[in-house]
């Protein structure tokens, strides 16, 4: 009786949610001349925006950027916003101007750093084009690194923005996701990340011949109102888990761009809040509001997610329209005291009006 009175206490105090893995991405990214001649290499910067706005607290994050030779460019784990911020402004000082583009030597490198991780570990190479080692001593080759990702464990995904190496085919469990416009590329870290946080199957199932064995001696009769506790906690349990299930398909989506003042940009991504609700001077310096602010929150149709935002004092102007609440969609401004903003939210464009 005392221990089940026990466990019924124990099903009211801890609370049914499961915890997200922490994952170590590394991002192999092509900085060869002919991103910039192809113009994807703005779309892959922005994806690395989405990628670095969707991460959980206790991610890592390395990028190592190549053409002749490899490098990385910076490893940061995301503790907090500041974290965030350092990892937009590395993103966007890359530039390519690179020769070459040496596959072999990125890959290598990922595997280096992907050796040392301890949480679920991520490859993400992006490139444009074939292998070149034209003129380089000893170039790496991409199938020496073959057998080393079979066992490192790590997760790889080749993004392709052209023609692709065939030798990449050689990597058994990679996935390819071909972007050969902008709208593909930029939703290539929503489609990884959906990846990376799929369960992992069940362990196969074990049928065992029965042993007999001795029938077990009767149970004591329990009385009716100890079942009935039981059941109550369950289904409070899982009343508990619905909620905070809910909770989650609310939180709002997209990031916001500090465009003005200049001392003040940077970009806050809106997921890393876990929030369904937040005020524009919780997260936009408070002296460019000059005392104006507005919230944002979540509006839900069905399946469908709207952010909306709402004046809560001051003159609030979206599209250089003044409103006291509008939705926002994909390259929205916001202009609020004297700070301009941008939202960004891939996938949620303006529908266009009908010419009258």
């Amino acid at each position: 009786m005392r221990r089940l009175l026990l466990a019924v206490a124990f099903l009211f105090a801890v609370p049914v949610c499961a915890k997200t893995r922490p994952v170590d991405w590394i991002f192999l990214v092509d900085t060869s001349k002919s991103m910039l001649e192809k113009q994807v290499f703005d779309d892959v910067k922005a994806s690395l925006r989405t990628f670095v706005s969707e991460a959980q607290e206790g991610d890592s994050v390395a990028l190592v950027t190549f053409d002749r030779d490899a490098r990385i460019v910076s490893t940061v784990d995301i503790r907090g916003e500041q974290s965030r911020k350092d990892l937009f402004d590395i993103i966007e000082r890359l530039q390519a101007t690179g020769n070459r583009t040496h596959l072999g030597a990125a890959i290598a490198e990922g595997l280096d750093r992907a050796v040392n991780q301890q949480h679920t570990r991520a490859i993400v190479l992006f490139t444009d084009g074939k292998e070149d080692v034209r003129g380089i001593e000893n170039p790496v080759s991409i199938q020496s690194n073959v057998q080393r990702a079979l066992q490192s464990g790590a997760s790889m995904f080749f993004v392709s923005m052209g023609e692709h190496e065939p030798e990449l085919r050689n990597f058994r469990g990679a996935k390819f996701i071909e972007a050969t416009h902008s709208e593909q590329l930029r939703r290539v870290a929503y489609e990884i990340r959906e990846t990376i946080e799929e369960p992992p199957p069940p362990p196969p199932r074990v049928v065992k011949t029965p042993v007999p064995v001795a029938a077990p001696p009767p149970v004591e009769k329990r009385s009716p109102i100890l079942k009935w506790l039981v059941l109550l906690a369950l289904a409070l349990g899982g009343a508990y888990a619905w909620y905070r299930a809910q909770k989650k398909r609310n939180r709002l989506e997209g990031e916001i761009e500090i465009v003005a003042p200049r001392n003040a940009s940077g970009f806050v991504g809106l997921p890393a809040l876990k929030a369904t609700e937040v005020a524009l001077s919780a997260i936009v310096p408070l002296d460019a509001l000059a005392g104006a602010d507005a919230r944002l929150f979540v509006r839900r149709k069905g399946d469908d997610k709207k952010v909306w935002i709402a004046a809560s004092s001051g003159s609030l102007r979206v599209n250089d329209i003044e409103v006291p609440t509008t939705e926002l969609y994909d390259a929205d401004t916001i202009q609020l005291g004297d700070a301009k903003l941008r939202f960004n939210r891939i996938g949620h464009e303006r529908p266009q009006e009908d010419p009258a």
